[in-house]
């Protein structure tokens, strides 16, 4: 997470300077937290960036995600992965 490769993300192409931004002060808020932490601290900014009209698309969710676990271990990767999962399905019925 040290180094701005992410910036560099083709996902990024077209962005918006307000949600690079708000994705830029999820990623470097994270920094140094817990796995538990970071995934409360993702939710509670993307719910955040929500109520100011920000909202992320799967692809954008999912390089914040792949950014967040480059320091984390095998364990705590699998486990943010299962929550992702879950949030997709539910996410799915609610449609």
């Amino acid at each position: 997470m040290s180094n701005n490769k992410w910036m560099d993300d083709p996902v990024l192409n077209g962005i918006s300077n307000e949600k690079l931004e708000m994705l830029t002060k999820i990623i470097e808020g994270a920094k140094g937290m817990e796995p538990k932490q970071m995934l409360t601290y993702f939710i509670q900014q993307s719910n955040i960036a929500g109520k100011n009209g920000i909202n992320f698309t799967n692809a954008e969710t999912n390089l914040i995600l792949n950014v967040l676990k480059e320091d984390m271990s095998p364990e705590e990767v699998k486990r943010i992965d299962m929550v992702k999962k879950i949030v997709e399905m539910v996410g799915k019925k609610s449609r």
